[in-house]
């Protein structure tokens, strides 16, 4: 286990005004903008655009809120 090597702890960031639905699995490292909604069960691996819905696995664009 420890020659596995090192992994750099990666900070998530969640924006303002944003709902995130129940059991979803955020990834190191991925920002989800402002007003965006993420769907229950979803597993987020890349950046989520602002105002925007996601769902899946892993997670994909559904719909814009503008």
């Amino acid at each position: 286990m420890i020659k596995q090597g090192y992994t750099e702890n990666k900070p998530v960031y969640i924006e303002d005004n944003v709902w995130i639905g129940r059991r979803v699995l955020i990834m190191p490292g991925v920002c989800i903008g402002t007003g965006s909604i993420v769907a229950a069960g979803a597993v987020v691996t890349k950046n989520v655009e602002p105002y925007s819905i996601v769902g899946g696995n892993p997670a994909k664009i559904i719909k814009y809120r503008k």
